[in-house]
């Protein structure tokens, strides 16, 4: 399971099942840093002593399953979803940032089911939808918004996110 590190209180995060249960660290494992794959980070791991569930916390700059960052992400979605010109980026950026960009436009239904309400377009277009999740903040707070109430996140509905049944 994933969670995000803004989503942690203290010094280690809680059990998904039993906030009761005991978390020891797991380790890590390596993640690229950025989309050229030159450089890695390391995310912790902490597994739960009773459930035996995995939980690593991601840092609030990183997607899940994506090198690509959020401030890069968010500012590419801003601009090109209200018109204007993305910023200047190498190419491989720009690739990963248009590949993005599809899987968030596949997604607009179940976002768009998930925030129900607070959606105001029956079916939005993607600039409608990614005003509304903007209201909620910058990308950081909309990726753990919509992981601690939703277990999704913008580009996909990810296991990861949601606590394995046992």
């Amino acid at each position: 399971m994933q969670l995000r590190a803004s989503s942690v209180r203290g010094e280690r995060p809680a059990c998904p099942i039993d906030r009761g249960h005991c978390l020891h660290g797991h380790g890590s494992y390596k993640r690229y840093r950025s989309v050229t794959g030159t450089e890695t980070r390391r995310i912790p791991r902490w597994r739960c002593t009773v459930c035996g569930l995995t939980i690593s916390v991601l840092p609030d700059e990183v997607l899940p399953y994506r090198a690509l960052g959020v401030v890069l992400l968010q500012a590419w979605l801003d601009a090109v979803l209200h018109g204007r010109d993305p910023p200047a980026v190498r190419e491989i950026e720009r690739g990963c940032c248009q590949r993005a960009l599809r899987r968030y436009e596949k997604h607009i239904p179940s976002l768009s089911s998930a925030l129900g309400q607070m959606v105001s377009a029956i079916k939005p277009s993607a600039s409608q939808l990614w005003s509304t999740l903007r209201s909620l903040g910058d990308l950081p707070s909309i990726l753990r918004y919509l992981a601690e109430r939703f277990k999704i996140s913008l580009l996909g509905s990810y296991r990861c996110l949601r606590p394995a049944t046992i």
